[in-house]
């Protein structure tokens, strides 16, 4: 788990230079009026720096990256920056069980995605199953339902013994991310009704 007592392990000078490498990345990814179009802007220089941070610093490093990339996703709207943040993050949980990398991103979201037909018997049935749960215990238990699900489908991919724990973690991380993001993907293009509208 992730101590945010680690960032300050990054001396000035590395913030810094992140700092530098970060504002040089989005800088040159602005095409101005009239400007010519620039070069891609993670250039082999970039990809030099981050190379080269220390593997000891480079949790660090990435949280200090992330938090910037953050405070500008923060500009776009909430749905774009949380799909965004949920692919990214199931692609990269994918990569640690060790599962093949995508087509495309595209091919991601349309492999095994329920249909919202079955999202909607699927809230029928659990509906249905919760009416015999205190209201005050509905919140916990429609979140044991979902973390079994992943659970389930972890198993099935017999990555949750003792051996492999940190595999089933991901796969289990995995199959929640990429639902977040494939419901996103799925309700996106729907246009909200008119009020009044039926």
């Amino acid at each position: 788990m992730f101590d945010p007592a680690d960032i300050g392990r990054i001396s000035p000078d590395e913030q810094a230079e992140a700092l530098r490498t970060l504002i040089a990345t989005f800088a040159t990814s602005v095409v101005r009026p009239g400007a010519p179009k620039p070069r891609n802007a993670v250039s082999a220089g970039i990809l030099d720096i981050l190379d080269e941070v220390p593997a000891d610093r480079a949790e660090g490093v990435a949280q200090l990256f992330a938090m910037m990339a953050l405070r500008l996703r923060r500009r776009a709207r909430p749905r774009r920056t949380t799909f965004r943040l949920a692919l990214e993050t199931a692609l990269l949980a994918r990569s640690y069980v060790g599962d093949g990398a995508p087509a495309d991103e595209s091919a991601y979201l349309a492999s095994d995605r329920p249909g919202l037909d079955t999202i909607d018997r699927a809230c029928t049935d659990l509906l249905d199953r919760m009416a015999s749960v205190p209201e005050a215990e509905q919140r916990a238990w429609l979140g044991a339902q979902v973390v079994a699900s992943a659970l389930i489908d972890a198993e099935h991919r017999n990555r949750l013994d003792d051996a492999d724990r940190d595999l089933g973690d991901m796969a289990v991380a995995e199959f929640l991310l990429r639902s977040t993001a494939q419901y996103l993907a799925a309700t996106a293009v729907r246009t909200p009704q008119p009020e009044g509208g039926s």
